[in-house]
């Protein structure tokens, strides 16, 4: 299915798609529909939740733009799909922020938007910090340009945002606790929590799943580093 509308750059836009799933990477998914295959850039937090959707009919709403700029001579006319209108809006509050690019706010978007949208709404720094590619100084120019305006994202319940909310496990308290008594705030202990839920690792137990959270901030600071 497909809604086009006039879109800000002079061009039309797609704004729904639905067609069969037939590839899946880490920042990409491809859908085809009537014999024509889409490739639409994804958030890094929704991969797990399409991951058996494989050769099943997928909706998308999707953000229409060109990589680029007006100003380049060849623009590349590009798709972003979320698997919610709610998840959509929240990104293009996102990229409202002065110098928040469209892919940096995709890989960003590694934890629930409730989880981000609390963050943001409680000025927690370090609990942004948190998120792929989001530095302190991102982090402060987010919440002085968003603060305030996010309420209605961060009242959201996880069933509200997506039909295939993350598995919570019996000992998520229990994780929660030790992040706090080591020294993270619950909105920054949350999107950890989340983050790691959202990744392929099955964790039977809580160490396990402290241990796959401490290793994704590993990875997050050493990709930091080295950017």
């Amino acid at each position: 299915m497909f809604v086009i509308a006039p879109s800000k750059v002079n061009c039309s836009m797609i704004s729904r798609i639905t067609g069969k799933l037939i590839q899946l990477r880490e920042d990409k998914a491809t859908v085809e529909h009537n014999g024509i295959a889409y490739d639409l850039l994804i958030p890094s937090g929704i991969v797990h939740r399409l991951r058996n959707l494989r050769g099943k009919e997928v909706t998308f709403f999707t953000f229409h733009y060109l990589e680029g700029g007006m100003g380049v001579s060849n623009p590349i006319p590009r798709l972003a799909g979320f698997l919610s209108d709610l998840e959509r809006e929240f990104f293009e509050k996102l990229i409202t922020v002065q110098g928040m690019g469209i892919r940096v706010a995709l890989r960003a978007l590694a934890a629930p938007v409730p989880s981000i949208a609390k963050a943001i709404e409680c000025k927690d720094v370090p609990a942004l910090i948190s998120l792929p590619g989001i530095g302190r100084r991102t982090a402060e120019k987010i919440i002085a340009e968003l603060n305030g305006k996010l309420a209605k994202f961060a009242l959201l319940r996880d069933h509200e945002e997506t039909s295939r909310p993350v598995h919570e496990p019996d000992f998520k308290d229990e994780v929660i606790d030790v992040l706090l008594q080591l020294g993270y705030s619950a909105a920054e202990s949350e999107i950890l929590l989340r983050r790691a839920l959202s990744s392929d690792v099955h964790a039977e137990t809580a160490e396990e799943l402290i241990r796959e959270i401490f290793k994704q901030q590993r990875e997050t600071h050493t990709e930091k580093m080295t950017s």
